[in-house]
């Protein structure tokens, strides 16, 4: 029988049904249904329910310079692993490099440069939650854990530095190919340009004083913020280092620029980047940053004489340096739970994933037709015609008790389920979309989001009708695939093609139960069939 049938089967009526048989099945269509159903719409319901095994696989490593968001801090899931979240960015070479606004003549003016201060700003998400006579207050997203009160978060330290590892952009063994970081690798450093201990996270972070130079008097103070007082972080960086390194090395207006700083590739060469470190050890908080919006800018003051009358001048100025480039995130899990067996694991980023084997499927021969499924497509009713009109294929994965009642984070709302090539955690390219991905007009009748039973337990369900119905269509030869199951990341569902990417920012975790509860032994973790066929 098709899949066309199948589809039709459960979105229409008993009349339309027929209706479409008449107009739309071929000659062939109705042999394979058997032309007997037209006259006999009496069908009998039945389900089958197939166990589940299941493993937990710790993710190595993740594709991390194609991530839409970056983490940085720490996070704990408990009675899973601790998250070191940290990255590294290059920088973006400003389009007009002149530190002067005007070119004079060297006899004429003698021009001193001064350094004020360097900030790196790392802006929040955030939501604006009122405001009063044009003054905005905020609360943050995206950190983890959420605090109790939406204010105070849980510190954690790290460290800027100046990298010596080069970031290239291109492969270095095909440079027609764009270079892959991975969320596991090494980078060497150099200076160590700031030092931040029990850095807390907070909404009410809006405004940076810069104190600018003068020759004499009161010193002016500029006040640094963002549109409508947006929270960031601001973290100073050592501008002595700044001063000998970038400001006194870029020319004056009308000066010839030296080589390090013509283009940008000669900048990344000349100034690599940045790694932004994590170092603290303990359970604290992780902050998911977009860092398209993220900067470094560098303040100083040009003092001006001429000569000739030894009249003084000096002229404020801001010179940005955007975050761009080739950026990547390294993550580290430390600090790894005793996991049980008859339980499945989960956690982003570099945590863990299950593997969820339906029908017997064997790691050692993946290709090889299981028996089970076999006996599935084989099956037939008492006069020798398939059986198969499958009204629903669900699978559903309950909450381990006692990690929903040690949570204090909130659950995961949801997971994602694909298919997986077996052991393919450096081979993740092959790894694609499941059917009722790709032909649901709805996702949310698909996706595995969170529910509870009529016991108030609970479970993520999963649909899984198309896929289950091409699998045990009688033609296909094909074995049925290892899936993979993992904590949902933006960017997962469908876009341009089946691929799954291995890209991951979302550091929660899950413990998901495979036994019954009473110790029984029997698996919760079950693959239901439900199905019709015609009572002869």
């Amino acid at each position: 029988m098709t899949l066309k049938f199948w589809k039709a089967m459960r979105s229409m009526g008993i009349l339309s049904l027929l209706f479409l048989l008449i107009i739309s099945c071929s000659e062939d269509d109705l042999n394979t249904i058997d032309a007997g159903f037209i006259d006999n719409l009496n069908f009998i319901t039945k389900e089958i329910i197939s166990e589940v095994e299941f493993s937990s696989e710790a993710i190595s490593k993740v594709e991390s310079h194609i991530n839409g968001q970056f983490l940085l801090g720490i996070y704990e899931e408990k009675n899973i692993s601790k998250i070191r979240g940290s990255f590294v960015s290059q920088l973006i070479l400003p389009s007009d490099i002149y530190v002067t606004d005007d070119i004079r003549e060297e006899s004429e003016i003698k021009t001193i440069l001064h350094i004020d201060d360097v900030v790196l700003y790392l802006p929040y998400h955030s939501t604006v939650k009122s405001v009063d006579n044009e003054v905005y207050t905020y609360k943050l997203d995206s950190v983890f854990p959420v605090a109790k009160d939406g204010v105070d978060y849980d510190a954690f330290s790290f460290e800027v530095h100046e990298l010596e590892t080069f970031l290239n952009p291109l492969n270095p063994s095909n440079p027609s190919l764009a270079n892959v970081y991975y969320s596991d690798k090494e980078y060497v450093t150099k200076t160590l340009l700031a030092t931040e201990t029990n850095y807390v996270p907070s909404a009410s972070d809006t405004v940076t004083s810069i104190s600018r130079y003068v020759e004499s008097g009161d010193v002016p103070v500029e006040k640094i913020s963002l549109t409508n007082n947006a929270p960031r972080m601001a973290i100073p960086l050592d501008k002595n280092y700044f001063k000998t390194h970038i400001l006194e090395k870029l020319p004056l207006k009308g000066e010839d620029i030296l080589s390090d700083f013509q283009s940008q590739e000669s900048f990344n060469r000349y100034f690599r980047g940045l790694y932004v470190k994590v170092i603290s050890s303990d359970g604290a908080s992780i902050v998911t940053l977009p860092l398209t919006d993220a900067f470094v800018d560098m303040y100083y003051t040009y003092e001006e004489e001429v000569i000739s009358t030894g009249v003084k001048s000096t002229v404020a100025k801001t010179m940005r340096f955007n975050l761009g480039g080739v950026k990547a995130v390294k993550y580290e899990s430390i600090g790894v739970e005793t996991q049980e067996t008859d339980k499945i694991y989960l956690q982003g980023t570099s945590g863990f994933l299950g593997n969820i084997r339906l029908f017997g499927y064997d790691t050692i021969s993946p290709n090889l037709v299981t028996a089970e499924l076999n006996e599935l497509r084989n099956m037939s009713n008492e006069d020798g015609k398939p059986v198969w009109l499958i009204n629903e294929a669900n699978l559903r994965f309950y909450l381990d008790q006692n990690f929903v009642n040690t949570n204090t984070s909130g659950l995961v709302s949801k997971l994602f389920l694909y298919k997986k090539v077996d052991g393919s955690i450096l081979n993740h390219l092959y790894n694609s979309q499941l059917l009722d991905y790709l032909t649901a007009s709805n996702l949310s009748s698909v996706e595995g989001s969170l529910y509870k039973d009529e016991n108030n337990e609970y479970y993520y369900k999963f649909k899984l009708t198309d896929y289950i119905t091409e699998l045990l269509e009688g033609t296909n030869t094909k074995n049925v695939d290892n899936l993979g199951l993992k904590i949902y990341n933006p960017g997962d569902y469908p876009t341009n093609d089946t691929l799954i990417r291995s890209s991951s920012w979302n550091p929660r975790g899950v413990v998901l139960d495979g036994d019954d509860l009473s110790g029984s032994g029997v698996k919760r973790t079950v693959l239901k069939i439900n199905y019709s066929y015609q009572n002869r």
